[in-house]
């Protein structure tokens, strides 16, 4: 955080613990909206509540501004929190586009009471949108931009530019035909150094880059990097202009989509966020997960006790199956995650040979790793039970452990995807399951085959 900000941010916590809203108010009047985002992060839910009522009561527009840029979670918690009828009037202030976005997402009663002033048109819209599914950029297209007809001059478009300019920041002017129907592009800069009677369409780049509106939104984010532009127009299936995406729209998608999957991992649910004080809410999102859990580690116990005559007859070889789980467990989520990424970046497509060369990779890492890791625990095991045949057994079951868990790591999340399933799921109690059941019959089919070895 800049000094500015910090000073914005104590300023604001202390004209609020003295209830000097009037100063406070003053202070939200000069701050920028994006600063005003941006400290929310660091306020309590009282202090960001009362913090925009009263940004709502001195400039509406500005709250609405700044609740566009509020992160998710902060957002929803401030809408759930706010008054029914301040929430209903807040949300109102948004683009059709970012109602669609939260409003499956409030508490039902605020979803009807916004639903009840919408006109018919954009209730039409938001369903539109919401059916389309929220993996397309339908749900972050905005309406800030200029489109003028190709046949208007540079004096014309100028015209039209002043007149929206304190409304909206412009960087690039569209042309349109006579349907609407995007022809070109040029930046306003650019349209400066012209003569004012030139007409746009000799002016104008022909050779736009565009998204249509059912694009991915992970296409639109290689899109984005591909060619580097800060806004990219959207287009319906007759190539009319519909409206625009800026970087940093892309930008919360692929925050959104690396927090997701940061969740995912961890067997969790990023909803959770949003009921940190409904302990039942959040024990119901991971239930599932944890019953996975259960199951596998009931097979799993099912499993070691078919080898009791083994441990009965050594004992000793019990000592090391946490260690074997664990070691195993972690080369198996470590690939895992490898492969996750690199389906999801595009690194490793559809076609198989980059998948099996992703796979043999982590194979050889894990072979190295392998004989480094058994080579160490078998010494420890050989100096601690003073048994050489352990250490051997206990090399072996660890190496051969470590080698499949990699391939096993590396397999499920392509499984997954070839199911059509999000292959993150794979990364978290689900491959830290599988491995726990194979991990541990395979160290224990090992000590019974040798068992009889290490009693001499």
């Amino acid at each position: 955080m800049t000094p500015a900000l910090e000073v914005l941010k104590e300023t604001i916590k202390r004209l609020m613990h003295k209830a000097n809203y009037r100063s406070l108010e003053r202070v939200l009047e000069k701050a920028h909206k994006g600063d005003i985002a941006y400290i929310f992060t660091y306020l309590s839910r009282d202090e960001r509540v009362k913090t925009f009522e009263i940004l709502m009561k001195i400039d509406i527009k500005k709250a609405s501004a700044v609740l566009s840029d509020l992160e998710e979670d902060i957002k929803l918690d401030l809408l759930r929190t706010l008054p029914i009828k301040e929430s209903t009037r807040i949300i109102l202030t948004l683009s059709t586009n970012e109602i669609a976005q939260i409003i499956d997402k409030v508490p039902k009663e605020l979803q009807k009471a916004v639903l009840e002033k919408l006109e018919e048109e954009e209730k039409e819209k938001i369903e539109e949108i919401i059916s389309s599914g929220a993996d397309t950029i339908k749900s972050i297209i905005k309406e800030d931009y200029i489109a003028i007809n190709e046949e208007e001059t540079v004096l014309e478009c100028l015209a039209q530019v002043k007149k929206i300019s304190s409304q909206m920041e412009i960087i690039y002017i569209y042309s349109v035909d006579n349907k609407n129907r995007l022809t070109g592009v040029i930046s306003l800069a650019e349209i400066l150094s012209y003569p004012e009677d030139t007409q746009l369409k000799d002016i104008i780049n022909k050779d736009v880059i565009a998204l249509k509106e059912d694009t991915s939104k992970e296409e639109a984010v290689e899109i984005f990097k591909r060619y580097n532009f800060p806004i990219l127009p959207v287009v319906d299936e007759e190539r009319r202009l519909i409206g625009v995406i800026h970087i940093y729209d892309i930008l919360d998608v692929i925050s959104e989509k690396t927090t997701e999957e940061f969740f995912k991992m961890a067997g969790a649910r990023e909803e959770e966020l949003f009921y940190t004080n409904q302990i039942f809410k959040v024990a119901k999102l991971r239930l599932p997960w944890m019953l996975f859990a259960i199951v596998g580690e009931f097979i799993t116990a099912f499993i070691i006790s078919n080898f009791s005559s083994t441990i009965e007859e050594f004992l000793p070889i019990i000592f090391f199956l946490p260690m074997v789980a664990a070691i195993s467990g972690n080369i198996s989520s470590q690939a895992a995650i490898i492969t996750a990424r690199g389906i999801l970046t595009g690194r490793i497509m559809e076609n198989y040979k980059d998948f099996i060369l992703t796979l043999i990779k982590e194979i050889k890492v894990a072979f190295v790793l392998g004989l480094i890791i058994s080579l160490i625990v078998g010494i420890v095991a050989f100096i601690w039970i003073i048994n050489h045949k352990l250490g051997i057994v206990v090399a072996l079951a660890l190496f051969s452990n470590i080698l499949i868990a990699s391939v096993v790591g590396g397999l499920i999340p392509y499984i997954m995807y070839k199911l059509n399933k999000d292959p993150t799921i794979a990364t978290g109690p689900i491959i830290l399951t599988l491995n726990d059941i194979i991990g541990i019959t395979i160290y224990l089919s090992v000590a019974t085959i040798f068992v009889h070895y290490l009693k001499v």
